[in-house]
């Protein structure tokens, strides 16, 4: 008996040891490291979320707050999200680390989108956002869950823009969510996450900058298809890799860096409050080296979004 609870006991030092040791090790990997997270979403703040509803009177405010801390907790120096024209404008204009843009279309049934007026964001308004760097990102797109093609013709206008003025697009690129509300996406399509439906809009608008969330969910051929077609395409591995078994989603992740695509990986988090743990799932892809980890948490973004050296050490003088 009294070796038996050695043994457990020497078991629960071991682990408890490692789990400190691994903790102590991505803490010493991330000093100085700054951090793009290419997917978040703006929302309205909700009252009934514990997380932040009782750091300012306001919601909407105390969300803004709450991601605030979020991203001085984990070294994120830009953030590119989109949602409805109202939020998106507060965020970017209470935190510059937004880079912030309308949701393509917007839902009206659906409540993370509130208030959403119209479908498609006033073109003249949009333009004067884009132009005067006050917006400076477009999506994330939701044609799955309206049930639109993503080459229809209504988009024609905003593909154009967001070429005009270099404009970061994140393109749905899977079948999921998971879990939906039927009642707010009644007009459903998951077909309509396909990145092979770009192909005509890129044909029309050959230098637009897309990027694929949710690789390699369902359609990975198809995102690795489309990267190899067009060298401005890159992609995301949010939600994928934290929802979907680990044997699924990593040798599709190495199949990206064995086609010589790796270098288009950029970190995203997706779901409010995971900023960390999709943090840890890029250091332990125990494969990737450091360098390989560095470029996916910043350097990969950084040139997809073609920031300047001023930006670049700015965003590494923030983390010091």
């Amino acid at each position: 008996m009294r070796n038996r609870i050695s043994k457990i006991l020497l078991l629960f030092l071991f682990f408890t040891t490692s789990s400190i040791v691994a903790q102590d090790n991505i803490d010493e990997f991330l000093k100085n490291q700054p951090i793009i997270d290419v997917h978040i979403h703006i929302t309205k703040g909700y009252s009934d979320n514990e997380d932040y509803n009782a750091i300012n009177p306001d919601i909407d405010i105390a969300k803004i707050e709450w991601m605030r801390q979020r991203f001085d907790q984990n070294n994120i120096v830009l953030a590119l999200g989109g949602g409805p024209m109202k939020y998106a404008k507060l965020w970017q204009q209470l935190d510059k680390r937004h880079w912030s843009g309308p949701r393509l279309p917007c839902n009206p049934l659906r409540e993370q989108d509130e208030p959403c007026e119209s479908e498609l964001p006033n073109l003249k308004e949009l333009d004067s956002l884009f132009k005067n760097g006050i917006f400076k990102y477009l999506g994330e797109t939701s044609f799955n869950s309206m049930g639109i093609h993503p080459a229809d013709e209504r988009f024609n206008p905003y593909w154009e823009l967001a070429e005009k003025y270099q404009i970061p697009i994140g393109f749905h690129a899977d079948a999921g969510p998971f879990k939906r509300n039927m009642e707010e996406t009644p007009n459903w399509n998951e077909e309509y996450g396909n990145p092979l439906l770009l192909l005509p809009v890129l044909e029309k608008y050959p230098k637009l900058k897309i990027y694929l969330m949710h690789y390699p969910g369902k359609y990975f051929n198809e995102c690795l298809e489309v990267m190899k077609k067009y060298k401005q395409i890159y992609c995301e591995i949010t939600a994928v890799s934290m929802f979907a078994p680990k044997e699924r989603w990593e040798p599709r992740v190495k199949k990206l860096y064995e086609e010589g695509l790796g270098d288009r990986l950029m970190f995203g988090s997706d779901y409010v409050g995971t900023i960390r743990k999709n943090i840890e799932i890029i250091y332990n892809i125990d494969w990737l080296s450091d360098e390989q980890k560095r470029n996916i948490y910043y350097n990969n973004a950084a040139k997809f979004l073609n920031l300047t050296e001023s930006e670049i050490k700015k965003h590494h003088k923030m983390v010091e």
